[in-house]
């Protein structure tokens, strides 16, 4: 009995029968730094969410995240009792036909589908599907195998970001992945989040002391001491942050995070206490300068930027193009207001009416959602989906990328704006005295180092005049406070400069379209991966003269592992046999079953010693014996005397049961 959680299938950001080249799976290069050419950032993220349920459910489950069609027809094919299809609107048509495909290769299969793209109206009936998880995916699951519902959250242990690369450039070093909660009370109503979790933030960590902990896992796993947290307005809870940032304080754990969170809730957390905590990067929705969004009221946004900018907070904008007020002469103003913030990075996102919002409906109700579009083309990237008075589908197309273009060629490359902002920050803070905030602009001290090497690569490519301008400005901010660049910083530039040279030729003559590699992650192995190094053909222990081989049995139970025993238990091997039986006890919550129908013989008393030792979980041993045993009566009446909530399977008996 299993589980298959997979995305969607590969390629990705092509035009093709099931997709479009805009819609990358590549979040910077998709919709942020999309226009900047070399200069874009090139990360892939991984479908978190799928690893967060897998780890959340006692059922056995596999995350098959970016595969090719090829890949998830061969897993399929393995015979799951469960396959769960998450997508997003735009990638309809390939839910859709895995879901065929898995009609096809695997008939008994049931087919979940998950994810944004289960809003679209009636998608039981244009998918062929068996159960919709809408809303929170890990209480779904848990309800579909009667699971307790509310039972703590685990977090799985995977990177934020992987393949990263800038200009051709490698970048080293892993980030962790903070998943926080999901969800959002501020009733956007363009915001597909805020409605598929029912106006509300559901938090899976309600305490910084749990956040703390997960990063300590973390670092202990991946070495990093930095993290993306997944949620929708992370400084929303205060008390939570604030008991992070002491719980870091006491333990000396200086950890740097990337967020998103609306105006009001940093504003309400604090400028300096931002800078404290650690935030490096932070995403901020303006959405737009005309209206004024209720999360936004009463914000000094140029003076918030600055802040955050004099602090080394590199910040993230995001603007909503062609929303209602928008004419063709004041749509420029929002992206001259955007210019203006100084952001480090800009996201242009068209006004998107996605399925079950409650713009999607108004529009829907009033006639202006156009039905010549199919759902492929739903990703804000290209063309509007809807009828504006203003503008037509062509103009959202040029304007979007006008906005785009306007932004990197006045401001420059996204990195080269982070440079000036590490920079400035660190020449900021300086003036703190108190010990923790020197430890956080020493940090700023260290992400300066790394990135002086990054102007020099950059000059070549740069669009214009002006950004060549301003990036000699930030390299003088930068001689002015360290002077020249050291021997490593000048051997860096030297080899970044070939990787940006080999990238341009790359880009020029071959293109920028780049797929994820594709991952297979097991959650709750059989029983053997407890029981390494022992693996078939392995006797247990090496130093023993009586050899005690173990291998898994399939085909006594469905409901629970069964081990085979052959050959001999004596003194010394049944003490090695305990310590890998209770490492898998304490870690699986399911049943063990034990086989001792073939083995030779059972020196010492051993077995009774064995189970002696495993007491604490008698009610998940299932003992196998065949009535072919030599004095099998005697023994097993024994050893049902001395143990008492162990199971005792007769074999022959399992065997019918079986059919």
């Amino acid at each position: 009995m299993k589980l298959l959680l997979t995305s969607v299938f590969k390629p990705y950001g092509v035009d093709d029968r099931y997709g479009r080249k805009e819609n990358i799976m590549e979040l910077y290069h998709n919709q942020i730094t999309r226009e900047q050419g070399i200069f874009s950032l090139r990360y892939n993220h991984r479908s978190f969410g799928l690893y967060l349920m897998a780890e959340n459910i006692e059922y056995p489950a596999v995350v098959l995240d970016f595969p090719t069609m090829e890949r998830f027809i061969k897993e399929i094919k393995k015979g799951y009792d469960y396959v769960g299809i998450s997508f997003i609107t735009p990638n309809f048509l390939k839910a859709q036909k895995m879901a065929e495909l898995t009609r096809k290769h695997s008939p008994k299969t049931k087919i979940i589908l998950g994810g944004h793209g289960t809003q679209i109206p009636d998608i039981e009936t244009l998918i062929d599907c068996d159960y919709v998880a809408r809303g929170e995916g890990v209480r779904w699951l848990r309800q579909l195998f009667n699971e307790k519902v509310d039972a703590p959250i685990k977090h799985p242990m995977i990177p934020s970001a992987e393949n990263k690369r800038f200009m051709g450039i490698p970048l080293s070093g892993k980030s962790g992945i903070l998943l926080s909660g999901v969800g959002c009370p501020n009733r956007c109503r363009f915001c597909c989040t805020t409605h598929n979790f029912r106006f509300e933030h559901i938090p899976f960590y309600r305490t910084g002391k749990e956040l703390f902990d997960i990063c300590v896992r973390m670092e202990k796993k991946f070495g990093c001491n930095d993290f993306f947290v997944m949620d929708e307005n992370f400084l929303k809870n205060k008390q939570r942050a604030m008991e992070l940032l002491e719980l870091m304080k006491k333990h000396d754990k200086t950890y740097y995070f990337g967020i998103f969170s609306s105006a009001e809730a940093i504003m309400d957390f604090g400028i300096e206490n931002v800078f404290e905590l650690g935030v490096g990067f932070l995403w901020l929705g303006v959405e737009s300068y005309l209206e004024n969004y209720q999360k936004n009221q009463g914000i000094d946004m140029p003076k918030l930027f600055s802040d955050l900018r004099n602090h080394g907070v590199s910040v993230l904008a995001s603007s909503i193009l062609f929303q209602e007020h928008h004419t063709k002469e004041n749509i420029w103003k929002e992206v001259e207001y955007m210019k203006a913030l100084r952001p480090d990075f800009a996201q242009f996102m068209q006004l998107g009416p996605l399925p079950q919002t409650a713009l999607y409906k108004e529009y829907k109700e009033k006639g202006k959602l156009r039905t010549d579009m199919p759902y492929e083309e739903w990703h804000g990237q290209h063309r509007i989906w809807f009828d504006h008075p203003e503008f037509t589908r062509k103009d959202s197309q040029h304007i979007l990328k006008e906005a785009f273009q306007r932004d990197f060629h006045e401001l420059g490359p996204s990195i080269m704006r982070m440079c000036d902002t590490y920079i400035t920050g660190y020449e900021y803070t300086r003036k703190y005295q108190d010990p923790w905030k020197k430890k956080r602009n020493e940090k700023l001290k260290q992400d300066c180092s790394n990135f002086y090497s990054a102007i020099d690569i950059m000059k070549p490519y740069l669009p214009n005049q002006k950004t060549k301008r301003l990036a000699m400005d930030v390299e003088e901010k930068y001689r002015r406070m360290f002077g020249g660049k050291t021997a490593a910083q000048a051997a860096l530039t030297t080899l970044g400069q070939g990787f940006a040279f080999k990238e341009y030729l790359k880009l020029k003559f071959i293109g920028d379209v780049r797929q994820p590699s594709t991952y297979v992650t097991s959650f709750r192995k059989p029983l053997l991966q407890f029981l390494a190094p022992p693996l078939r053909g392995r006797s247990l222990p090496d130093m023993s003269f009586n050899y005690l081989e173990l291998k898994l049995k399939r085909n006594l139970s469905t409901e629970h592992m069964c081990l085979e025993l052959r050959g001999i238990m004596d003194g010394i091997n049944w003490k090695e046999l305990h310590r890998r039986l209770l490492n898998y006890l304490k870690t699986e919550k399911k049943a063990i079953g034990i086989d001792i129908t073939r083995m030779r013989s059972i020196e010492d008393d051993s077995l009774h010693k064995l189970m002696k030792k495993l007491d604490d979980f008698h009610s998940k041993i299932r003992l196998y014996y065949s009535d072919r045993m030599e004095g099998k009566d005697e023994f097993i009446a024994r050893l049902k005397a001395s143990f008492e909530d162990i199971s005792f399977v007769e074999y022959s008996a399992a065997v019918a049961a079986e059919g």
